[in-house]
């Protein structure tokens, strides 16, 4: 995974990790796309990592909703996080759905690392118990190559 996918990763690893993570296993079911590969128990049973081969890299970890807030609320927290602590330029929004209708928003981050770009998309999903992160990142090119796999593993995850 290049730097700048690392660093997006350790801010929230700093914000989920202030929200006390859960250690039930996942309250979520994945749905890993054509062309990934599951990585299994190399990240624990609260998160869920997959990758191409190229190394698009698509993450997906949970934390307790505490404090409360709605969809809103985390997604300015987030946003506000990788702009001003991480550098990165928020390049759009678009709202989603998961596979049992919870409304989600994705945060689509684009950041420059030497003369190559980088895409890191950040979907948000918000239920009374727990906050959803889902990720997506890697070079501009092959974020945009793998579009159909990354829309499709969004609307097939399920929140529980």
């Amino acid at each position: 995974m290049n730097h700048s996918l690392r660093h997006a990763f350790a801010l929230f690893a700093t914000l989920t990790g202030a929200a006390a993570l859960l250690a039930c296993g996942r309250p979520f079911v994945p749905a890993t796309p054509p062309g990934f590969v599951d990585l299994e128990d190399r990240y624990g049973d609260d998160e869920y990592r997959a990758t191409t081969a190229e190394g698009l890299v698509i993450g997906i970890r949970a934390f307790e909703n505490d404090p409360k807030g709605d969809l809103a609320f985390w997604s300015r927290v987030i946003e506000k996080r990788l702009r001003e602590g991480g550098g990165y330029a928020l390049l759009g929004k678009t709202d989603v759905k998961a596979r049992n209708g919870l409304p989600g928003v994705q945060l689509r981050f684009g950041h420059d690392e030497g003369k190559e770009a980088h895409l890191y998309y950040l979907t948000v999903f918000v239920n009374d118990d727990r906050v959803f992160l889902h990720e997506a990142g890697g070079a501009k090119a092959l974020v945009e190559r793998h579009q159909q796999q990354i829309d499709w593993a969004i609307r097939n995850f399920l929140p529980e």
